[in-house]
């Protein structure tokens, strides 16, 4: 059966691919949602369309952006010196600074200047929640240095000729850094969000959308459901209210592009290439046995929650894959070539020492002995510092790329019942290699779906893909209407095919 290779891969989306679904739950109508989004010859995108992917993908963490910086704010304070430097670090690192907020989604140094402080306000919330005990500072003060100080006094007393000694601090002393110390260990991702939920509850946030509040009580357990909707207000807290229209201007310029992609991109593909449901469907039943009941957990981590997503996830694999075959086939040429250099499988037992005159030292004895693998077997117990001393420095089958190149490169030149006679450096340390058996090389008939593989690994590149991609586009006439996002997406267009004529010229 055909494997998709982009799917094999990894199971992740890229900055210019995704995967679509049903956004009918979400009931969040925008005033101008038929109003396009993105413009081409092959199909027309409206905002709606787009606005229904944003909110699957970050709506939740977009509105609580908006809602924590409103409360926090006002509640705390944050040393701005620390977001100056932050922001002139950025200024020092990237010269060209305007770019740089392009490429991470920020209209301007004001949007980046808002994202830190809200980190920050957020920071000062959570240690403000944590409570620090005396005792607690106590308990730390002597696990650190109580314990020193009666590893000190042995030391003394076994020897009427000791150094001087060091001297271990007063809880005075060390009591802001044990204080801090015992905060961080405090401020755990659970605790975070559990205090951040408490902030927002205690200023009265209600959440007036269904798919939002559902999602919001998986992260909140003191969250007491809402019966108001509202078709335009989607939240509020005390004094202020959340509009579709504010969701929609706060995930445009982080979540915009990708999104925006994604949709074009599989009506692009499709366009070009034939869709085969059954191929698909049984790509998806492949994954489902090897994954077994860990199969849903799995598609959910990348991002996957439905079958319908997971579905169009293969689909979108599938026609990607068809992209990158028409573009650079795989041809028996470069399989014969790719079987010429693949070498056999071969076992080798190692002893692996720290220093190269110990390596020498058992090489020495190798060569004295008459039994050179038993004598091997033994030296590895004596002398080995790796798990395989247990048993003689067994190694068992490997291939290639399967070991650091140093090793690989001298096991493979040795024969078979052959030791080194020098020692090979890694960065492991020094070792000395026995090669104890070579497997019979595969025919190129058993070894061509590995091969085919290994050929679309080589030649199947996310650069090549996105290149691809970006040339579709460019073809079907494709563009932003907004015109931070098509600057933006130009920059990253800039960007990468900058990236893929380096790679080109490399190879």
């Amino acid at each position: 059966m055909k494997k998709y290779f982009l799917v094999t891969a990894a199971l992740a989306t890229t900055l210019l691919l995704g995967a679509c679904s049903n956004k009918d739950e979400i009931g969040m109508k925008l005033p101008n949602g038929n109003d396009n989004f993105i413009t081409s010859d092959v199909a027309n995108i409206t905002k709606q369309q787009v606005f229904d992917e944003m909110v699957t993908d970050a709506g939740l963490s977009a509105l609580l952006d908006l809602v924590d910086y409103d409360v926090l704010s006002t509640k705390y304070e944050i040393d701005t010196a620390k977001v100056d430097s932050a922001i002139d670090m950025y200024k020092q690192m990237y010269p060209e600074f305007e770019d740089f907020l392009l490429a991470q989604g920020f209209k301007n140094e004001e949007a980046l200047r808002q994202y830190l402080e809200l980190n920050l306000y957020r920071e000062a919330a959570a240690r403000a929640a944590v409570t620090v005990t005396d005792e607690e500072i106590q308990t730390a003060y002597d696990e650190k240095y109580k314990k020193d100080e009666e590893a000190e006094s042995t030391e003394e007393s076994e020897s009427t000729n000791s150094e001087e000694t060091k001297d271990i601090p007063t809880l005075e002393e060390v009591k802001d850094e044990l204080t801090e110390t015992l905060i961080q260990n405090k401020l755990t991702d659970e605790f975070i969000v559990a205090t951040l939920a408490t902030e927002r509850e205690a200023a009265g946030f209600v959440l007036t959308n269904d798919f939002l509040e559902t999602q919001y009580k998986e992260i909140s357990t003191t969250y007491e459901e809402s019966k108001e909707t509202n078709s335009s207000i989607i939240a509020k807290i005390t004094d202020h209210e959340y509009t579709v229209e504010q969701l929609y201007d706060e995930l445009v310029p982080a979540y915009g592009l990708s999104d925006g992609i994604s949709l074009v991109d599989e009506q692009i593909l499709e366009k070009k290439y034939p869709v085969d449901k059954k191929e698909v469907k049984e790509l998806i039943d492949q994954f489902k046995v090897a994954y077994g009941t860990n199969y849903y957990q799995t598609m959910e981590s990348a991002g996957l929650k439905t079958d319908e997503e997971i579905y169009n996830y293969f689909k979108l694999a599938q026609l990607q894959d068809a992209a990158l075959a028409e573009a650079y086939p795989i041809t028996d040429e470069m399989l014969q070539k790719l079987y010429d250099e693949t070498l056999p499988k071969i076992s080798a037992r190692h002893i692996l020492v720290a220093d190269e005159e110990t390596a020498k030292e058992i090489i020495a004895k190798l060569d004295a002995a008459e039994d050179k693998e038993a004598t091997f077997k033994e030296l590895a117990g004596e002398y080995g510092t790796d798990g395989t001393k247990e048993n003689g420095g067994d190694l068992g089958t490997f291939g290639q790329g399967e070991m650091v190149a140093e090793f690989e490169n001298a096991a493979y030149a040795l024969e078979v019942g052959h030791y080194s006679t020098e020692p090979v450096k890694t960065q492991f340390g020094y070792h000395v290699i026995y090669k104890y058996a070579e497997n019979e090389k595969a025919s190129f008939e058993d070894m061509k779906e590995e091969l085919e593989q290994t050929a679309k690994k080589q030649e199947y590149t996310q650069l090549r893909l996105e290149t691809l991609l970006i040339k579709f586009r460019s073809e079907a006439n494709f563009k932003f209407t907004d015109e931070f996002l098509q600057k933006r997406y130009e920059t990253i267009v800039a960007n990468i095919e900058e990236s893929a004529a380096q790679e080109e010229a490399a190879k």
